[in-house]
């Protein structure tokens, strides 16, 4: 006799306590540490640096108050050297109740779609159009950081991996509450949102994930009590933006808003990573960090896509996607229509079963997966992830409940299909620009397959990327771009965003009269490619030792190769 335990979780933090681990002080960057201890010792206070921020930006963390509170906090909230001074709010899941039902025979679902038995009971997946988004695409190259209580991500001691998460893929976990390199789920909360993103697809066992072929980052930013700082979370969300993450999950959340948060939240999107969040469970507003414009607040729908009693909402909402109500069974399956995947038991972390969970925070990891889908299908920046996913979303009556809509991950795909990256238009116009100014016996087939490998991807403007996701996306990338997909990476790599590959080409071929063409084709689309980078910084560049002049790079690169092209292209003998 099989069991689903349907927990009746309203998921999102609890700060009505207000409770905090002393206070976070924001300095002005250009302030040295030194500077900082002094005020320290004229205040007695001892202020320690946040991990994570001691070279970049300064952010101290101070305790034991003693008498003269809240003159120390008027006094350093007004120092010329000090941008704000904020509780670090220790923020707890609330106490789950499980109620357990027993299932004698799981109806088997059409073999044509899935092998996971228990795929049927998986509404919420039908409602966004999964099994169609997965006819083409599946999250392969996608990296989703899940900022929660840890996952069940491997077998280690006392903790066991969970059995639906035999073949999904994990990168870089970290424990931002004992600073070690493992991540591991002592709550349930973090493998169940883990299991909707990536859950092991068509493996014979349970239920499917969103999607299934990307990659989970386990971040552990809340303990088994359900509680974490912002200090901590602010540093996971930034170590996410540093290692890789193309998403970023947060199904976490509070009242209060914090500069800290936002900050980190802020430094994410400048590296090209997208938050998603649960809007929260209040009913009313939306919490924080979903309300910050950097994110994408997800409100939660049941099964006949009414918003749920429990969603928070107001003009911050920006999309709305299955969250559960296991108060129902609105399809009349026998059970209630939460939120189905595979997770742990808090009170026995090496044994794990499927399980109903309801809440925006059940419903943040369906869009955060149908955005890995979208990065695997060739959508990097994280305004264009966010345009594609409002502009395909059903719309609905009131956008202040529903944002732009329900999540449909079938249409965001198609959608993606026509989505040139903001670098190709530039591109394209400085190669246009450019190439009318060469020769007309230079407008061959060869000068214009040399111009479409590097400027603009091999069938970009061929039109064939309209055929379908069937393509390597890939193909649909300048080649100087092809480091971010052959690598699965979030950066460039600097050696290869450079003259160095014309160069390459150059050395191999320029002997070859009938490649002339090709060459000089590629040398202004590797011009145009570069000066597209540099005028955006759409791509930060990988172990570049000069953070800040990596637009300085293109352009210089860019402009090697127009004397190049003048050099050697528009010499009559050559």
């Amino acid at each position: 006799m099989r069991q689903i335990l349907a927990l009746f979780l309203i998921v999102s933090l609890d700060l009505g306590a207000l409770e905090s681990d002393g206070y976070i002080v924001d300095f002005q960057n250009d302030v040295s540490w030194q500077e900082i201890d002094e005020i320290g010792k004229k205040l007695n206070l001892d202020i320690k640096a946040i991990s994570g921020y001691e070279n970049t930006e300064k952010f101290g963390l101070m305790r034991g108050l003693k008498s003269g509170f809240s003159k120390v906090l008027e006094f350093l909230s007004s120092h010329p050297k000090i941008e704000a001074v904020e509780p670090n709010y220790i923020l707890r899941l609330p106490e789950m109740s499980p109620v357990v039902f027993n299932v004698e025979e799981f109806p088997n679902p059409d073999p044509k779609d899935y092998n996971d038995p228990f795929y049927v009971n998986q509404w919420h997946m039908a409602q966004i159009g999964v099994a169609l988004a997965h006819k083409s695409n599946r999250g392969q190259g996608a990296v989703v950081a899940v900022l929660d209580t840890g996952v069940a991500y491997e077998d280690n001691g006392k903790f066991k991996r969970a059995r639906d998460l035999n073949k999904t893929r994990f990168v870089s976990p970290y424990n931002f509450l004992n600073n070690t390199t493992d991540a591991f789920d002592d709550h349930g909360h973090g493998t169940h949102v883990a299991g909707t993103i990536a859950q092991s697809t068509n493996n014979g066992l349970g239920v499917i994930g969103v999607a299934p072929e990307a990659v989970i980052m386990p971040l552990k930013v809340l303990g088994a009590n359900g509680g974490g700082d912002i200090a901590g979370i602010a540093r996971a969300i930034k170590y996410a933006a540093d290692n890789g993450a193309h998403v970023i999950n947060l199904s976490l959340g509070g009242p209060m808003p914090t500069k800290v948060l936002q900050k980190a939240l802020q430094y994410a999107r400048s590296r090209g990573v997208l938050p998603v969040c649960a809007a929260g469970n209040s009913g009313s507003s939306v919490g924080y960090p979903a309300a910050y414009p950097e994110c994408m607040a997800v409100s939660a729908v049941q099964y006949d896509q009414t918003i749920t009693f429990y969603s928070s909402r107001g003009p911050q909402v920006d999309i709305a996607a299955p969250g559960g109500n296991i108060r129902v069974d609105q399809n009349g399956d026998g059970f209630p229509d939460g939120v189905l995947q595979n997770t742990i038991y808090p009170e026995a972390v090496h044994k794990d079963d499927y399980m109903l969970f309801m809440g925006t925070s059940m419903a943040a990891p369906h869009v955060a997966g149908v955005a890995a889908l979208l990065v695997s299908a060739g959508v990097r920046s994280p305004d264009a992830l966010e345009a594609i996913l409002k502009k395909s979303a059903k719309p609905k009556e009131d956008p202040k409940l529903y944002g732009a809509g329900l999540l449909d991950a079938h249409k965001a795909l198609q959608m993606s299909k026509k989505h040139i990256p903001d670098t190709r238009w530039y591109v394209a116009g400085a190669a246009l620009f450019l190439s009318g100014t060469l020769p007309l016996f230079w407008t061959s087939l060869g000068y214009w397959m040399g111009f479409l490998l590097f400027g603009t991807g091999i069938l970009a403007f061929l039109g064939v990327f309209m055929a379908g996701d069937q393509l390597p996306a890939v193909l649909l990338q300048p080649l100087g771009a092809w480091d971010l997909w052959l690598f699965s990476l979030n950066e460039g790599l600097f050696p290869l965003r450079s003259v160095l590959p014309v160069i390459l080409l150059l050395g191999m071929f320029w002997h070859i009269k009938h490649w002339k063409g090709f060459l000089c084709g590629s040398c202004v689309g590797m011009m145009a490619f570069l000066l597209g980078e540099g005028l955006l910084s759409s791509s930060r560049l990988m172990w570049f030792p000069m953070e800040g002049l990596q637009s300085f790079w293109y352009l210089a690169h860019a402009l090697v190769l127009l004397c190049m092209i003048r050099v050697l292209f528009l010499k009559k003998d050559l």
